[in-house]
């Protein structure tokens, strides 16, 4: 009796979790994604990996860019960012890197559209914009701010759901 209501309890907090993750602003997102694109000029091979984390507190984004140059010489650049709402359309968190970057971000949706400020004006300032295009794929275009204050873009992809 002991094993059914403990399987019982099991099922339904998972069910819960699963309820919760359903209507997690950043729902439309989960899951592995990958796809071609370029990155500071750069043939870019990007895998992306939306989940929901820490009993549905937050949402992380898993993030593995692969880029070669003309001369066949590879880089990898990997972060990790870490989303929490703030309120219905609006989240905050953090960026983590392999460049050993640590920035805050701050964050909006719109339709199936996220757009995310990341960095400060003291490190460096930059915006990643996620678009589930109608076909389902996503878009995703990273900009960083210039000195004359316009966005400048340096990597695009489109990424397909795996």
């Amino acid at each position: 009796m002991k094993k059914i209501m403990v399987i019982c309890c099991v099922l339904i907090s998972g069910l819960a979790a699963l309820s919760a993750d359903a209507t997690h602003p950043l729902a439309f997102l989960y899951g592995d994604w990958e796809g071609e694109g370029k990155t500071s000029g750069l043939v870019a091979s990007i895998r992306h990996t939306w989940k929901s984390a820490l009993n549905g507190q937050y949402t992380t984004l898993q993030l593995h860019n692969r880029m070669t140059g003309e001369d066949g010489q590879t880089f990898v650049f990997e972060g990790t960012g870490y989303y929490q709402s703030a309120n219905e359309n609006a989240l905050t968190g953090v960026w983590i890197d392999s460049q050993g970057n640590i920035l805050p971000l701050h964050a909006t949706i719109d339709d199936l559209t996220l757009v995310v400020i990341w960095g400060n004006e003291e490190s460096k300032l930059g915006r990643s914009v996620y678009r589930l295009l109608p076909g389902g794929e996503l878009e995703a275009v990273n900009s960083i701010k210039g000195q004359a204050g316009e966005w400048e873009e340096f990597g695009r992809a489109v990424l397909k759901r795996k």
